[in-house]
């Protein structure tokens, strides 16, 4: 077998077998794990005979194994999980439900469910009723109802009073009886002006008529 071994089990060990089953496995795992830790033996004659000896005894364990699973199974088919996932408002999920949601919320339910026996095939992304499975014990499966409830976010209320918007206006801090004598001043001084330019202009004309009389 090279570099796998037999060996027999004496404790139940998840994904490889239950006590009294004859396994192969790698050497390491055999040498450094199973023996050290007292979970199985070496195929050897003397051992082979005392699992003989305890077969009867085994057997009887493995029965009741299968029948409190049984009573398991009927419990979890009898239970509605129900889980509460914040959603948008058609419902939609703003995450996804997993095994350990399912889990977690197990374990509030007190049924001793090892997580890796949960089996979620649909990827949930609504709120609705769906169903899990359960793998308890050999051939013994449960399938779980499960509710998935999508959790409305509160809106948080805002008691802040609000605030008035400024009306921002072009003729804003102007004094407008101000503004209309700065208006009327700057008027009749443009007209002095005009009538200064006007009268300086008439002047030159009346000098260049005395100089041509000349």
């Amino acid at each position: 077998m090279g570099n796998s071994i037999k060996v027999i089990l004496k404790k139940d060990i998840p994904n490889l077998g239950e006590e009294g089953d004859v396994e192969i496995v790698k050497v390491g795992y055999a040498r450094n794990y199973l023996f050290p830790n007292g979970l199985a033996l070496d195929y050897s004659l003397k051992n082979r005979n005392i699992l003989k000896r305890q077969t009867d005894a085994i057997a009887k364990k493995k029965l009741e194994k299968k029948e409190n699973s049984l009573l398991l199974k009927q419990k979890l088919e009898e239970t509605k999980v129900s889980i509460e996932i914040n959603a948008g408002e058609k419902g939609r999920l703003y995450g996804t439900v997993t095994t350990s949601h399912i889990f977690d919320e197990l374990t509030k339910l007190d049924f001793p469910i090892d997580k890796k026996k949960i089996d979620l095939k649909e990827h949930i992304k609504f709120a609705g009723l769906y169903k899990f499975t359960v793998h308890i014990y050999q051939d013994i499966y449960a399938e779980v109802a499960l509710e998935v409830i999508a959790k409305q976010e509160e809106k948080k209320e805002d008691n802040r009073r609000p605030k008035r918007k400024k009306r921002y206006d072009r003729h804003d801090n102007f004094d407008f009886g101000d503004k209309k004598e700065e208006n009327k001043n700057k008027k009749e001084h443009n007209q002095k002006e005009g009538n200064k330019i006007e009268k300086e202009h008439n002047q030159k004309e009346q000098n260049k008529d005395d100089v041509t009389k000349s």
